[in-house]
């Protein structure tokens, strides 16, 4: 009989350690679950201000950033003319009577020179006084901050009756139909054709072969602004074609 009793009274009491333990989990499992529950909402609270934050500045940045490309692309002007003076970052086009000064940014600015259908890259060092140059770049209080400088040869191409024909210094003079005069040395390297009136073909020819009268389509380059040597145009030519007075009253 005693031994019965002990027996129920160590299960009652084992059970009683059970049931203490399964509400001691119980609690710590509430408290955890409470905890997450009340953490979840303020970090969500904390955060989202900060994002509504970062797309308002995303949003002002962009706003400044198409500004100012609206206003480059409005002051954005291309200019071209002989060099006249470097002088430390600053460089001064002249052409036809127009003066454009153009500063060189030594971060920004890109030199090229053209040559035939393709360009190399060259250095600001590498200009000079009389070279023909095409700039690119932004407006800003009548100068213009270069992106890029390209150095070319300035070719003209007109046509004109020959006036007058010098064969002591082997140069024409030329009337064009806007009534402007050139005076064109014919030199060794000039490139001279004529039109054959009874085949139409292209021949080349000798300086004997003009004459007063003839039209003559020319093609000269600019070598300075004025031209060089200081008489004005006066160029050596660059290439020739002559068609023969004939050739319109045949």
């Amino acid at each position: 009989m005693n031994k019965t009793i002990l027996k129920t009274k160590i299960g009652y009491l084992v059970m009683g350690y059970l049931v203490m333990g399964c509400l001691v989990m119980g609690y710590l499992v509430s408290w955890l679950v409470g905890n997450t529950m009340a953490q979840t909402p303020s970090s969500t609270a904390s955060s989202s201000p900060t994002i509504e934050v970062d797309k308002d500045i995303q949003q002002l940045k962009d706003k400044v950033a198409n500004k100012v490309s609206e206003i480059r692309k409005e002051n954005n002007k291309a200019v071209s003319g002989f060099i006249t003076n470097i002088e430390g970052s600053l460089i001064k086009l002249s052409n036809n009577g127009e003066i454009n000064q153009v500063k060189i940014d030594d971060t920004l600015t890109k030199f090229f020179k053209v040559l035939g259908i393709s360009k190399k890259e060259i250095k600001n060092s590498d200009l000079s006084k009389d070279d023909y140059a095409i700039v690119s770049g932004v407006v800003t209080d009548n100068i213009i901050t270069a992106n890029v400088v390209l150095i070319d040869e300035n070719f003209l191409v007109d046509s004109g009756k020959i006036t007058e024909i010098n064969k002591d210094n082997y140069s024409i003079k030329v009337l064009t139909s806007d009534k402007n005069t050139y005076d064109l040395d014919i030199e060794t390297s000039t490139k001279r054709y004529m039109i054959n009136i009874k085949t139409l073909a292209k021949e080349t020819i000798g300086f004997s072969k003009l004459k007063e009268g003839d039209t003559v389509h020319f093609v000269i380059k600019k070598t300075g602004n004025p031209p060089a040597g200081g008489k004005n145009n006066n160029y050596p030519a660059y290439k020739i074609l002559v068609i023969p007075q004939e050739y319109f009253i045949k």
